[in-house]
């Protein structure tokens, strides 16, 4: 596909040729009509680098906004990586719900959408449908490997993992389990996850894509080892995929986990301010306390003190302290 074009059935215009060997910076044209402009587009900042024959991989962040890790690795990324040191195509888009990255927030500025709940999307529903349209239906098939970079965003602080979904496909499951053991973050985490269907990883999996997701810190900020754990796993992924020279650079294997059901999470009951037990990391016992939750509506009344269900390994703390009734204050993760 050459430079300035885009492909029956979706208005999104790419700037770069996806077929030309070299380095590549452009944008991804999404069309977004406004009072004031009509004929507006959003760009969408892209990156290719190819070179000699090998396999693509896509590497993506920035699907929530106020998710930094991703986003600054694959910045990094894209200002170094050159063509030379390359056999195949990476394709990198370090901020692709650019609205909600520029915002800094998890959902889009534009319509309140969360973009990871977007797929397979629509051509003509809007910017977030309309780009993860063309993500799923114009990238996805170019790709042999995927990588979606994610953090907990401003709610919630999470131990640096890869995540992956549990397959039917023995062959496929294989070949995902390889590729988070390279990428090699402390925890490997696979999962059933509710409402997997619309989201980019779900997406890749249908497609025969060999495909990851992540989960790598939170808070609302640039975390500076978690940071360090997202770019050095980058760099094992290329070199896993034989794209750069070189094996992965293994620390400690990482441990492989799972979130078997709802009964590994604590609930808030009610709006409040929660006073967690243990900070993340923490090894946990069903039974014991995870925590109080006070509630400034009632101030001579004593704070609902909430317990585990489950024994395991504190994989996710809420992170800011205000939570509202359903919002998950902890989250344990247990050993495959």
């Amino acid at each position: 596909m050459s430079a300035q074009s885009s492909l029956a059935g979706s208005p999104v215009v790419a700037e770069v040729d996806f077929a030309a060997k070299g380095r590549q910076a452009g944008h991804l044209r999404v069309p977004q009509s406004r009072d004031d402009s009509g004929w507006g587009t959003i760009p969408v900042p892209i990156v290719v680098v190819a070179n000699g024959s090998g396999p693509t991989m896509l590497l993506t962040a920035g699907n929530h906004g106020d998710e930094y890790e991703g986003q600054v690795a694959l910045l990094d990324l894209a200002r170094t990586l050159k063509p030379e040191q390359v056999q195949g195509r990476v394709i990198i888009i370090p901020a692709m719900h650019y609205p909600a990255c520029a915002a800094g927030k998890r959902l889009s500025p534009l319509d309140g959408r969360d973009f990871n709940r977007c797929f397979p999307g629509d051509p003509f529903g809007g910017f977030a449908l309309s780009l993860a349209h063309y993500i799923d239906s114009v990238l996805l098939p170019l790709c042999d490997y995927q990588q979606d970079l994610h953090s907990g965003g401003t709610g919630m602080d999470i131990v640096a993992s890869t995540a992956g979904h549990v397959l039917d496909d023995a062959g496929l499951q294989a070949k995902t389990l390889a590729m988070a053991d390279a990428f090699n973050a402390p925890v490997t985490m696979l999962l059933r996850e509710v409402n997997a269907g619309p989201t980019l990883l779900a997406q890749a999996e249908a497609r025969g894509v060999v495909a990851l997701s992540s989960e790598l810190g939170g808070g609302g900020r640039l975390n500076p080892a978690n940071l360090a754990i997202t770019r050095r796993g980058v760099a094992n992924l290329l070199r896993h995929a034989g794209i750069l020279d070189g094996k992965p650079e293994i620390t400690t294997p990482s441990r492989r986990m799972t979130v078997p059901d709802l009964a590994h999470y604590v609930f808030a009951p009610c709006d409040g301010i929660w006073e967690a037990a243990d900070i993340l990391g923490s090894s946990v016992e069903a039974g014991a306390p995870a925590g109080l939750l006070h509630r400034i509506e009632d101030p001579t009344g004593p704070a609902i003190p909430l317990s585990y269900a489950a024994t395991g390994l504190l994989w996710c703390v809420r992170h800011a302290g205000r939570v509202k009734v359903g919002d998950p204050v902890a989250v344990i993760a247990r050993d495959l």
